[in-house]
């Protein structure tokens, strides 16, 4: 059997998703003879697994898996190896002050590390970015971790990159981590409004604006009691939006606003468990004692939906809804809610904005890039039911 290099890395990136932590690999002479591949080659494809924390080898135990292959983590032989060769030839210019390892206008190289977990947003900004560094004619790596331990034993075995952007998804970035990023690289961007204060450019959504904006839709439309559904989570984005609804519950005093914070993150069945908390919070009647909600960090809308339709509560005719949202990405508007957030797209641009610029002048204060708020009319939003009982009656 005759296969590429990258076909030999997919094999056994195989058989790591697969294999028990300990169990060992087939020696080098049995994959030569299999897929008719030279020592060189399958010896390149153990040095790449061993970058990515999957293997390690010992003396008199020979080659074994640390841990099984994170679903989604994509790596190629080639690549990699080409951006070795050109960093290495860079190293001692970088120990002078040069702030890239690849040429000023030439072909860079980006690391694009993200965390391993099923978010459809998440997926979508990094497709995009590897869209629009591809275009410039740069090389981008895409790299998933499990956690903080497993992505600095993937660095470990990286070269040196001219920018590495990071997706952490709800989860702490540790400084260690950061650390070892700027071993690697001198451009680093934060997916995310999260961190402020150190040497690298974040990206993101503050969510004090959007809610201020959703519950202003709300109260156009007559809702006097009004919730907000969070997390309670220390995330800065979030925090900053907390501390706007009792600001906007003093600047609004006829407006009774409520706080909903759940001990959750929206990849831990935080949907799930707003709805069950709205359903204990119903009446004998089956009322809620508030008629407008925003909600944030709903994934799937369309699902939530239908989860509280299941509970007795109709969206708009028993609880109007504005979401905490992208306004572009389908998954989260469903086409039917009300949306106050930042758009997939804007992100994208914001955060090729920030590497490119940061290459350009390398000397600029480090800081956080709000990306622009905007808003997608829905289906969601109406009157409460009292309201609407004493509209007037058109006549004929």
């Amino acid at each position: 059997m005759n296969a590429s290099p990258n076909a030999l890395l997919r094999h056994l990136e195989q058989l790591s998703a697969d294999a028990e932590p300990g169990q060992q690999l087939p020696t080098i002479r049995e994959l030569m003879r299999r897929f008719g591949a030279s020592q060189a080659m399958v010896q390149r494809a153990f040095q790449e697994l061993k970058a990515l924390g999957l293997i390690e080898s010992q003396v008199g135990r020979g080659t074994y898996f640390l841990s099984r292959a994170p679903s989604g983590t994509s790596t190629t032989i080639e690549p990699v190896h080409s951006m070795q060769r050109r960093t290495t030839g860079a190293g001692a210019a970088g120990q002078h002050g040069t702030a890239s390892t690849g040429p000023a206008n030439g072909p860079r190289a980006i690391l694009l590390l993200r965390r391993s977990v099923s978010v459809a947003r998440g997926r979508l900004l990094v497709e995009g970015l590897q869209r629009r560094f591809s275009a410039d004619g740069h090389q981008v790596l895409e790299v998933a971790y499990n956690d903080p331990l497993h992505a600095l034993t993937v660095l470990k075995g990286l070269p040196r990159f001219d920018a590495c952007v990071v997706q952490s998804t709800f989860r702490t970035i540790p400084i260690a981590l950061l650390a070892a990023l700027r071993e690697k690289t001198d451009v680093v961007a934060i997916d995310g409004a999260s961190l402020a204060g150190a040497d690298v450019e974040a990206v993101g959504t503050e969510w004090s604006e959007p809610l201020a904006i959703a519950v202003g839709l709300l109260k156009q439309r007559q809702h006097q009691h009004i919730a907000f559904a969070t997390t309670s989570h220390p995330l800065l984005s979030v925090q900053l939006a907390r501390r706007r609804l009792s600001h906007l519950a003093q600047d609004w005093p006829g407006i009774s606003l409520t706080e909903i914070a759940l001990p959750l993150l929206p990849d831990e069945a935080y949907a799930t468990a707003l709805v069950e908390h709205l359903a204990e919070l119903l009446s004998r009647q089956g009322r809620l004692p508030f008629t407008g909600l925003v909600a944030w960090g709903i994934e799937d809308s369309a699902g939530w939906r239908a989860q509280l339709e299941s509970r007795g509560i109709s969206v708009p005719r028993d609880l109007s809804v504005a979401l905490l949202a992208r306004p572009d990405l389908p998954n989260e508007h469903a086409h039917f809610f009300d949306v106050v957030g930042a758009s997939i797209e804007d992100q994208i641009a914001a955060l090729h904005a920030a590497v490119t610029e940061r290459w350009a002048s390398p000397g600029a204060p480090f800081g956080v890039r709000l990306v622009p708020v905007r808003t997608r009319a829905g289906q969601s939003i109406a009157a409460p039911a009292r309201a609407r009982r004493a509209l007037p009656r058109q006549t004929a």
